[in-house]
């Protein structure tokens, strides 16, 4: 990771992406984090209520040091914010996936967005920040496959297909039947 302070404000074409704040709470609550269509294809449960969504807040805040420079953290994770309107609908970026020993790539946007492009634009931000500024060589992203638009996601974004797998569900209880990627960020 290179030293110094540490700009984590990203920007693309349509799109600006911000570290999560608290005070995004009930806006990610009413906009994907509770909606259960959204959280259909991930291995997280949906959030119940606004509490719920400032304990994930919390457990994803960026960390620095005295200087300004970020810490090493288990995530990175950002705010979709659309330029032209302001609105903050998703968010995304990496999770450390033990299994794996890499960092997993991970999204999520309210309905009102999907098939518009915003979550490829973004996660293409995400994985030059991770190769430039985090040095992180590769990624492993994966979905349920039922969800082809994640596929298609991970396809645009040139991840290669490595096997089918069993992915469980953060319940401990359920399962769904996952298709695994992985992406060399030094071929971005």
């Amino acid at each position: 990771m290179k030293q110094g302070k540490t700009n984590v404000m990203l920007e693309t074409t349509r799109l600006i992406l911000r570290p999560l704040t608290l005070a995004d709470a009930e806006t990610a609550y009413y906009g994907w984090t509770g909606d259960a269509d959204v959280a259909k294809y991930v291995s997280w449960l949906p959030h119940h209520s606004i509490g719920d969504a400032i304990t994930w807040l919390k457990e994803i805040e960026w960390k620095y040091d005295a200087a300004g420079g970020l810490l090493g953290n288990d995530n990175y994770i950002w705010g979709f914010v659309q330029k032209e309107t302001g609105e903050l609908f998703g968010s995304g970026g990496l999770i450390w996936e033990e299994s794996y020993q890499l960092f997993q790539v991970g999204y999520n946007i309210k309905k009102s967005h999907w098939n518009c492009g915003y979550t490829t634009e973004a996660m293409r931000a995400v994985l030059r920040f991770a190769a430039t500024v985090l040095g992180i060589k590769r990624v492993a992203g994966g979905h349920a496959k039922e969800n082809l638009a994640s596929a298609k996601v991970l396809e645009k974004l040139g991840f290669v297909y490595d096997r089918d797998d069993i992915t469980p569900h953060v319940d401990g209880v359920q399962f769904f039947d996952s298709r695994e990627y992985f992406l060399d960020l030094d071929k971005l």
